[in-house]
């Protein structure tokens, strides 16, 4: 059985292979040990890595004494979940933002048996006039500019700007939040609540949440634990 994760020749590099033969977890302490330098990249391949999955991953990193550089994926998510940690990251073999291609595809998800799996992605910018509506929650690869809508009954998670307009919770899910890395949106709506995004500029590299407190909402550091499905 190979193992889960395996280093390139300099050793820089540790790979989590796409096989689940091995679990990550099982493997990382000692591939970790083995690297010959002190920096390391990730490169995730397929699996996803939730918020609190890199919290216990960069444990590891920290107890091996090695600094994490940066982190690569075939997973959307994965990548979210690292640059909300405050990671560099990338997706692989990826559009680029400015494409007008859209593709939309089920994602994995940590659920519970009342919640139904997947998050609808959607890769490429969009533009003033385009609409983009699940009854799922949503992850988009790239900006949504002024003019553009996005409509979620459950979180909407954005590895870009948010400057249009959104709407999360939309069936009146009060849990549901608004993440991207940069929120300045013209209306941002939770539930049934509205307000308009902020006017000062964001911390640089700093992913932002939107949630709604005590009937008003608040914008803080983004935390991508898991997604609501709505």
């Amino acid at each position: 059985m190979d193992d889960a994760i395996e280093l390139d020749p300099r050793g820089m590099k540790v790979k989590l292979p796409n096989h689940r033969d091995r679990h990550w977890k099982d493997a990382i302490k000692d591939l970790l040990d083995a690297a010959n330098t002190e920096c390391v990249d990730l490169d995730c391949g397929d699996w996803f890595l939730t918020y609190t999955d890199l919290q216990d991953l960069m444990v590891h990193v920290d107890q091996s004494g090695r600094r994490l550089d940066s982190l690569i994926s075939n997973v959307p998510a994965t990548v979210v979940s690292a640059k909300a940690f405050g990671v560099e990251a990338r997706l692989q073999q990826s559009e680029p933002f400015g494409s007008r291609e859209l593709i939309s595809q089920e994602l994995p998800s940590e659920s519970t048996p009342t919640q139904p799996t997947g998050v609808m992605f959607h890769q490429g910018t969009l533009r003033s006039g385009d609409y983009l509506q699940s009854d799922r929650s949503i992850l988009i690869y790239g900006d949504v500019n002024p003019g553009a809508t996005v409509s979620s009954s459950g979180d909407i998670l954005i590895w870009g700007r948010l400057r249009g307009v959104a709407h999360a919770g939309a069936d009146g899910s009060t849990q549901a939040r608004i993440i991207a890395l940069q929120l300045r949106p013209l209306q941002l709506r939770i539930a049934d609540a509205v307000a308009r995004g902020p006017a000062d500029l964001p911390q640089p590299g700093l992913a932002e949440q939107a949630s709604l407190r005590e009937g008003v909402i608040r914008i803080d550091p983004a935390e991508v634990m898991s997604f609501q499905h709505g």
